[in-house]
């Protein structure tokens, strides 16, 4: 965390590299053509990543390398606006902002007053960042059907509680983010997520129109 921990003064985790070695690994795979896929929770480590791929791309002078950073739990404003300008893939799990996931050790850990730096979905997404939605399987279910009712709620599968609710997203983003947005990520835009000619027929039927279940997203649930 680039702050202490709500609960435990003095303490804001570590990376797991020391400062420094996640900059040049990142550098040198970017020179070396390859695409990284980072892991970071926290706004200490989510900088971290974004430092070290906007160095690479400095560096190496890449353009649209499309390196992701996944689950992107708790973002620092700041860095906001960075996935967007750095082309970074935003690799997000609706699921896990479900609070019967993070009630307890996630809420007490980052505390009231960051709660809302939580799931960024539509913060990340305004200014034009790339948000891949997938489950995680198996900290969240498979079924991309209970990811996007988190992501139209932010409610646990009980329907009975939701929290930061401004950063709900809709059916049409979400749609996205379980298909075209993860073809970008791959550079595979032109053949996977989409519903054209010449793209690969990879289609998934549902029982119901799922616009019909919109306005009432529990139903997604069935």
């Amino acid at each position: 965390m680039l702050d202490d921990y709500a609960n435990r003064p003095g303490h804001r985790g570590h990376p797991s590299a020391p400062l420094g070695e996640l900059t040049r690994i990142v550098t040198e795979l970017d020179r070396l053509g390859f695409q990284t896929h980072t892991h970071a929770t926290g706004d200490g480590g989510i900088r971290i990543a974004l430092d070290a791929i906007e160095h690479a791309a400095r560096t190496n002078g890449t353009r649209d390398r499309r390196h992701g950073i996944v689950h992107v739990e708790c973002v620092q404003p700041d860095d906001l606006p960075r996935f967007a300008a750095l082309g970074v893939t935003a690799a997000m799990q609706p699921r896990h902002c479900s609070p019967d996931l993070v009630r307890g050790t996630w809420m007490d850990n980052v505390g009231e007053q960051r709660w809302n730096r939580a799931w960024r979905f539509r913060s990340l997404a305004e200014p034009g960042a790339h948000l891949a939605l997938s489950s995680d399987w198996q900290v969240g279910e498979m079924d991309p059907l209970v990811g996007m009712y988190s992501a139209l709620t932010r409610a646990g599968l009980d329907g009975r509680s939701s929290w930061t609710a401004s950063e709900r997203l809709t059916l049409d983003a979400a749609l996205r983010g379980y298909t075209a947005e993860g073809a970008w990520a791959w550079h595979a835009e032109d053949s996977l997520g989409v519903v054209r000619h010449g793209a690969r027929a990879d289609l998934v039927t549902w029982s119901s129109n799922l616009y019909d279940l919109e306005p009432d997203a529990a139903q997604l649930l069935g």
